[in-house]
C-alpha cells in the first residue's frame, strides 16, 4: 500500500470518528447547532473512501480528482437550498458506494498497488466499505421518511444503530485488509480463458527470468504495478497472461516461486521457519504457512522433518 493510500485510510477513520461525535451530540444530546457541521462533513466521507480504494488501483492523478466537485456541490446545496441537502447526500453515498463495488468487481488482480499476498484481503475490505456506504445511503431514506411520517421520533435510535453497524463494517474491513485470510487463494481466474497468444508465452518467460535470475519475488513490497513496469506492459496484460497460461492469480503465481525457494532453504539450511519465510519474500509467517500448505500439501515443519532436517 502506498503512503498516499495509508494517509487516505487514516483520514477516513478520523473523519468517521468526527462524524460519530457530531451525530452523538446532535441526536444523543439534542444539540441541533451541530446539524450544519454534520451536513458539511457527510459528503466528505464517501469521497475519501472512494479515493482511498482508488489509490490501491492506480496512482491518483489530477484528472481523477473530479469527485471533489461533488463535495462542493453538496456544500452549495446545503447553503443555498437546505431542503434538498438530504437527497443530494443520499445520491452521493449510493453513487460512490456502488463505484467502490464496481472496482471490487474487477477482482483482486485489479489492485495493482497492493502487495502480493494482501490483495484478497484488500478486495474484501473494498466490498465491505462499498456495502456500508450503500446501506448508509438507504438509512438516509429511512430518516427522511420518518421525518415525514412522525416528525423524526425514531431518528435518534435509528442513527445510533446505523452508526454501530457502520462501525462494525469499518472494523471488519480493517481486519480483512490486514489479514488477507486466504492469501488470494480465491482470487478470480478466468474459468474459460480465450485462446493463448504468443505474447502470453513471452510474458511468462520474461516473468520467469525476473524471478529465477533477478529474484524479484523476494521483494516483500512487490505488487502487480512493479511487475508491469519491469516488463514495460499494462497491468492487465500481465495479469491476463498469468491467468490464461497458468490458471493462477498473480499472487499464487509469484508465491509459487517463493515456496520453491523456501523448500530449498528448508532442506539445506538450519534457519528458522520465520527467517526462511522472510528470505523467500513473505511478510508474515502465517501467510507463508498457508501458501506453503496450498502448494505442497504440508506445513513447513513437516516438510523439513520429511527431508530429515
Amino acid at each position: 500500500m502506498s503512503v498516499r493510500a495509508n494517509q487516505l485510510f487514516a483520514a477516513l477513520v478520523g473523519l468517521y470518528a468526527l462524524q460519530s461525535l457530531l451525530l452523538c451530540l446532535r441526536w444523543g444530546y439534542g444539540q441541533d447547532a451541530f446539524a450544519f457541521w454534520t451536513g458539511l462533513l457527510a459528503p466528505v466521507l464517501p469521497i475519501v473512501a472512494y479515493f482511498a480504494y482508488l489509490s490501491l488501483v492506480d496512482r491518483l492523478k489530477p484528472a481523477m480528482l473530479w469527485p471533489l466537485g461533488i463535495i462542493v456541490l453538496n456544500w452549495a446545496v446545503l447553503l443555498l437550498s437546505p431542503d434538498l441537502a438530504d437527497p443530494v447526500i443520499l445520491l452521493t453515498y449510493l453513487g460512490f458506494g456502488f463505484a467502490i463495488l464496481r472496482h471490487a468487481y474487477g477482482g483482486a488482480d485489479e489492485l495493482a498497488l497492493v502487495r502480493i499476498g494482501q490483495t484478497d484481503g484488500a478486495l474484501r475490505a473494498m466490498v465491505l466499505t462499498g456495502v456500508a456506504l450503500v446501506c448508509s445511503g438507504f438509512m438516509d431514506v429511512f430518516v427522511i421518511v420518518d421525518f415525514i411520517r412522525t416528525g423524526g421520533q425514531h431518528v435518534g435510535l435509528s442513527v445510533t444503530l446505523a452508526q454501530s453497524v457502520f462501525l462494525l463494517c469499518i472494523g471488519l474491513a480493517a481486519i480483512a485488509g490486514r489479514s488477507g485470510a486466504t492469501d488470494d487463494d480465491t482470487a478470480q481466474v478466468t474459468p474459460n480463458p480465450p485462446e493463448l497468444t504468443e505474447e502470453d508465452g513471452t510474458i511468462i518467460a520474461r516473468l520467469t527470468h525476473l524471478f529465477e535470475v533477478d529474484r524479484l519475488h523476494t521483494d516483500t513490497e512487490l505488487n502487480l504495478r512493479r511487475l508491469s513496469r519491469k516488463l514495460g506492459l499494462p497491468d492487465r496484460s500481465v495479469s491476463r497472461a498469468i491467468n490464461r497460461t497458468q490458471h493462477l492469480s498473480v499472487s499464487q503465481f509469484v508465491n509459487g516461486f517463493r515456496i520453491r525457494d523456501a523448500t530449498r532453504m528448508l532442506e539445506s539450511s538450519d534457519q528458522t521457519i520465520l527467517q526462511i519465510s522472510l528470505a523467500a519474500g513473505f511478510m508474515t509467517k502465517s501467510n507463508f504457512n498457508r501458501e506453503f500448505a496450498r502448494v505442497t500439501g504440508q506445513t513447513p515443519s513437516k516438510w523439513r522433518q520429511s527431508k530429515g532436517m
